[in-house]
């Protein structure tokens, strides 16, 4: 077991790590648990996978703590638990908290989670903060965070709530997560916004690698990204060629995770959606670029 902010703050080259959901199927969980075995961190250099609770309170969050566990275990990788507000309350976060521990998992990743109506509140904890703070009282857990470049979907202001980031950190967040963005200028923007508040917990930025328009759709409209003109004429060129959307769509990643790292991020997050042909192309690019910059120093 591994605390997240302990690899932060040993590590010397950026911090690797990605995400990935609980299957609905058997069939499902089979070939998540077969991509992975193949994940060596030796190999591939991740330093912690992170893995999904049920959106707007959903029954699959049960297989969360199952997955997490699978992978402290069988892995030789960190797993970071992601936990949500929704439909929480004190007795059922403190069960949620014990189970977790006696798995071995020392890492969660707190949000409020999406709401399955517009009106829900949930009484106990209304936004992640609340949560965060909760958590932390327990002692036995690593606390990260989102963070959100462009600002919140359910906030009309645009960009990032310095505010809410401040109120997290306050709360107990060790580290930060960043929500996926598409243009590097709006990471960096946020960056500046947290040096100027005096903000230091180190964040990773969330990539999400483009492979159907249909993706983009709906992603854009949950998240609320924009969508640069280079990327959305990726987009509409090859819509109807899969193949070749999915690999403009890594380059275009691939591209983006390259400057981060010539610009000194602390750690890249790759929103891999499942999908293990995404892992095998972007991981040992995304190393090679490490290495090469390693022996340019």
């Amino acid at each position: 077991m591994t605390r997240i902010t302990d690899i932060y703050k040993k590590k010397s080259a950026p911090v690797l790590s990605f995400e990935i959901f609980p299957p609905k199927t058997e069939d499902g969980l089979h070939a998540l648990y077969k991509t992975l075995q193949e994940v060596n961190p030796k190999e591939t250099g991740v330093d912690y996978i992170s893995v999904t609770y049920g959106a707007g309170g959903g029954s699959n969050h049960k297989r969360t703590k199952e997955i997490a566990e699978y992978i402290e275990r069988n892995c030789g990788i960190t797993a970071l638990h992601n936990l949500t507000g929704i439909n929480q309350t004190p007795s059922s976060l403190k069960d949620n908290l014990e189970k977790i521990s006696v798995a071995g998992i020392e890492n969660i990743f707190a949000l409020r989670g999406d709401t399955p109506t517009k009106d829900y509140v949930n009484e106990y904890y209304p936004f992640a903060k609340d949560l965060i703070k909760e958590i932390k009282k327990d002692g036995r857990f690593d606390i990260g965070a989102a963070i959100y470049p462009e600002g919140h979907v359910d906030n009309p202001m645009t960009g990032i709530s310095v505010t809410g980031v401040k109120e997290k950190v306050i709360s107990g967040t060790e580290f930060l997560i960043s929500q996926l963005f598409f243009d590097n200028g709006v990471f960096y923007n946020m960056q500046e916004a947290l040096k100027e508040n005096y903000i230091k917990v180190p964040v990773s930025a969330g990539i999400l690698p483009i492979i159907s328009r249909a993706q983009v759709e709906r992603i854009t409209y949950m998240i609320g990204s924009s969508l640069p003109a280079r990327l959305a004429k990726i987009v509409h060129k090859y819509e109807n060629q899969p193949e070749a959307l999915q690999q403009a769509g890594i380059e275009y990643a691939l591209e983006q995770i390259h400057d981060l790292l010539d610009h000194g991020v602390d750690g890249i997050h790759l929103y891999a959606m499942n999908q293990p042909n995404v892992l095998k192309i972007m991981l040992p690019e995304i190393n090679k670029h490490i290495q090469s910059k390693k022996l340019t120093l």
